[in-house]
């Protein structure tokens, strides 16, 4: 197993202080929201509109592994995807280039 330099996020006040305060970009399967930080966390957020507890927590898996693939050429910082609906009939490297274009869209990549 790959261990990761991004710690996840479970305080509401810091979800609340990302969404207020950082770069934002919409691409076709996740809203994306950046914040530089010398802190690295990564979270992935699915609604219960994506589908039942099984389906969303496959999207999180998959875009925990896109971010993760990821994650050696991005800054630090406070990274967080919001899944839209239909990401998951989507496959895993369309996935994988949809975020890829969108972080160097919103600068994070070194």
């Amino acid at each position: 197993m790959k261990i990761s330099k991004f710690d996840s996020i479970s305080d509401s006040k810091e979800f609340k202080r990302v969404y207020q305060n950082a770069k934002k970009w919409h691409c076709d399967l996740a809203v994306v929201y950046f914040l530089e930080s010398d802190m690295s966390r990564f979270a992935a957020v699915v609604s219960k509109k994506i589908g039942k507890a099984v389906v969303r927590n496959r999207v999180k898996r998959v875009f925990r592994a896109a971010f993760f693939a990821l994650s050696n050429e991005l800054k630090s910082g406070i990274y967080i995807f919001i899944a839209k609906s239909g990401a998951d009939e989507v496959p895993f490297d369309k996935i994988c280039k949809n975020f890829r274009w969108a972080l160097k869209r919103m600068d994070s990549i070194r």
